[in-house]
């Protein structure tokens, strides 16, 4: 989760524009059509993101009394995934392989009659499986201007930035030290800069002994 926990791993941004402090109606709206959904397995999806309640990421009944803690704005992103567990999915392929074989009174099936079973074996499976959560806090100063998701996945957070987006209008500058250089310093400057820096820099985490947040 992160902020709850005490985690330090986190990922921080300027809120440029967006829906607040005017317009909390729209936050909500926006909250309820960008929460997180079932996974279509029937078209092809194994996977599902976004948002849901801040200290219970099973719900998504978005009010202003589980959102708004002034001046703090605060819910969860959440990524739900389905996996077939490999060595599973090979018993029930073997299996059905085996089956088909003997109905059909054949040694051998053809290249790409298997390669179909075994892509409906897996649709099939996945249909049966439970999907696992990933949750990660997500607080809004407004006073401040500054939101913070609890995580530095790279992943999630393009997946989420593009939520925030979609469905909350938000306008995002990252703080990382390419963000905070690109909205201070004009072309030539950042181009200069970015000579100077280490070979890896990231947009989140935890802050080192000694550094103060940008």
């Amino acid at each position: 989760m992160g902020f709850a926990t005490s985690t330090m791993s986190y990922t921080t941004w300027q809120v440029l524009a967006g829906p607040l402090p005017d317009h909390r109606e729209d936050l909500l709206d926006g909250l309820i059509r960008g929460r997180i959904g079932g996974i279509d397995v029937d078209v092809g999806r194994d996977r599902a993101g976004g948002f849901a309640i801040f200290d219970d990421p099973l719900e998504t009944g978005f009010v202003e009394a589980t959102v708004f803690f002034d001046p703090l704005v605060l819910f969860c992103f959440r990524m739900d995934k389905l996996t077939v567990p490999a060595s599973t999915l090979k018993l029930y392929i073997r299996k059905r392989l085996n089956e088909n074989l003997a109905a059909t009174r054949r040694e051998r099936m053809p290249r790409a009659e298997r390669e179909e079973l075994i892509e409906q074996v897996r649709h099939d499976l996945l249909r049966k499986a439970i999907p696992a959560i990933a949750a990660y806090d997500v607080v809004w100063d407004t006073a401040s201007g500054r939101l913070r998701l609890f995580s530095t996945s790279a992943a999630v957070r393009e997946e989420f930035v593009a939520r925030c987006r979609e469905y909350l209008g938000l306008e995002l500058r990252g703080l990382d030290t390419v963000g905070v250089l690109e909205a201070r310093l004009d072309e030539r400057e950042l181009i200069e800069a970015f000579h100077l820096l280490p070979f890896r820099f990231g947009t989140g985490g935890g802050l080192a002994d000694g550094e103060e947040e940008a």
